[in-house]
């Protein structure tokens, strides 16, 4: 069911069927998630109506929430601004309907130093139905819009479970401060957000 209370619609339930196999493989497949997941945001008249429900907003809409397995959410940010650096703890797996949402990717260093912190490791501008996709544990990403790189992504993404879950980690790029994030805390939803007092 999805959080609505109303049967999935065909394109939603036909994506869950067909990564049911790759996504229960003791190493998920991610190349077969990500197909799937494009082939979902190449149609465009099937998501139009999601688009129009979430409007201009920044936000996210949940299109199928169970309490366990893979979800989907239609993510939108405004223009300039990127979620918090992150991870999952589940594997993950996005893709613009329109727009163009970048998508980088991060690595820590200086792991057993006194103060680790993470760098770059590649950074790509999503277009309609291409697709990225992390498994943990090298899932430590941000996404959404940098100015510069067309208008603000209306972007599908697929975990394998609820995030909010799993004992994860955010990081603020200007401060380099890194924050735990308890299960049941979903974190910063843009970077330009405040670390809480305390982390």
């Amino acid at each position: 069911m999805s959080v609505t209370g109303t049967a999935l619609d065909r394109p939603v339930r036909d994506l869950l069927q067909r990564i049911a196999g790759p996504a229960a493989a003791p190493t998920p497949d991610l190349a077969s998630i990500g197909a799937e997941l494009s082939t979902l945001a190449s149609d465009a008249d099937y998501l139009r109506r999601w688009i129009e429900r979430l409007g201009g907003r920044s936000g996210a809409l949940a299109i199928h929430a169970p309490e366990r397995g893979p979800r989907l959410t239609l993510v939108h940010r405004p223009a300039g601004e990127m979620s918090a650096v992150h991870n999952h703890g589940t594997w993950v797996a996005i893709s613009p309907i329109v727009g163009v949402e970048t998508h980088r990717r991060w690595r820590i260093v200086g792991v057993g130093g006194s103060d680790p912190g993470i760098e770059l490791a590649e950074d790509v501008a999503l277009e309609s139905a291409q697709v990225a996709t992390l498994l943990p544990p090298d899932d430590i990403h941000d996404h959404g819009h940098l100015v510069g790189r067309g208008s603000p992504a209306y972007a599908l993404i697929l975990l394998g479970d609820d995030q909010t879950r799993f004992t994860r980690t955010e990081w603020d790029l200007t401060t380099g401060q890194s924050r735990t994030l308890v299960p049941g805390d979903g974190g910063r939803w843009l970077a330009s957000e405040p670390m809480p007092v305390g982390s």
